[in-house]
């Protein structure tokens, strides 16, 4: 798998992980819903520029993901607040999850995410 896949795929499984999650994933950051928004505006516009061919339901999926994530900057729910109780995050987790099934991509934590394996 290319760089842009593994990127897109990890950004695409933070976007899916439950708000606990989603709030564990960057402790140092003071705004954790920008960083998950930047992450996903640098990552997805590279792999669709390196994808060879996209389905139409890929094409759509990444498109409403899109869409909500400019939401939620337009509706000013970049809060962690927000990010608890906003509706629009609860789509924004489900499309992510859809984003995940449609390039049969695993529903798991990010390698950000996971545990260090000590040997």
């Amino acid at each position: 798998m290319n760089t842009q896949s593994n990127e897109l795929r990890a950004v695409l499984q933070a976007l899916a992980l439950p708000v606990t999650g989603q709030l564990r994933l960057y402790p140092n950051e003071a705004c954790k819903v920008s960083r998950l928004i930047q992450e996903f505006e640098q990552s997805e516009p590279l792999f669709v520029a390196a994808a060879d061919c996209l389905t139409a339901a890929q094409k759509e999926v990444l498109a409403s993901l899109r869409r909500d994530l400019m939401r939620v900057c337009l509706d000013h729910t970049c809060t962690d607040v927000a990010l608890r109780r906003s509706d629009v995050w609860r789509r924004v987790r489900l499309l992510a999850r859809s984003a995940l099934v449609a390039f049969n991509w695993p529903l798991a934590l990010p390698p950000q995410f996971e545990p260090a394996v000590v040997c």
